[in-house]
């Protein structure tokens, strides 16, 4: 075996071991492998792993858009950002974002947890909290104030901006 054939080799077995630690988008594994790997090998290790259907796009942001919605509940807006870091396409993105119940549950979820640790303070603080809360993580502003308005029984109307 040649030197040029052992490095296209390697290239394809970083990959793989790339692809055992936790499943990428092609994109990512692209910049990941051209750190270490001239063009023309990375695109032939790309091919490779294609070939035997390692490389989904759409299978890597499902999996991702699942892997947050159990380990730490975010909305679409903040889930788009952070799949189209990845490389993913738009076209796929807008097929695996949670719909908007989901979305609804999964910052009443949310909001209800951490209402547990935020019982000692007044409502408007609790409420201020909540609300910045599923703000930060990606919600809607609107569907925070609709979700904190139902914990804490107050009129979305009136309360801060």
């Amino acid at each position: 075996m040649t030197i040029l054939e052992q490095k296209k080799n390697n290239a394809k077995v970083q990959a793989l071991r790339l692809l055992t630690v936790r499943d990428r988008s092609v994109e990512e594994l692209r910049e990941r492998l051209g750190r270490q790997f001239t063009e023309d090998e990375t695109n032939q290790a790309l091919e490779y792993l294609a070939g035997f259907g390692y490389l989904d796009d759409l299978r890597v942001a499902q999996n991702y858009v699942q892997y947050r919605n159990r380990q730490r509940p975010t909305g679409n807006y903040l889930l788009r950002i952070e799949l189209r870091q990845k490389g993913i396409k738009d076209e796929y993105i807008e097929q695996v974002l949670n719909p908007p119940d989901i979305e609804y549950e999964l910052a009443l979820d949310l909001a209800t947890q951490r209402l547990r640790s935020l019982e000692r303070f007044e409502k408007n603080v609790v409420a201020r909290r909540l609300q910045s809360l599923l703000e930060r993580r990606g919600f809607p502003g609107s569907l925070a104030r609709r979700v904190v308005s139902e914990l804490l029984d107050r009129d979305p109307e009136n309360e801060y901006n």
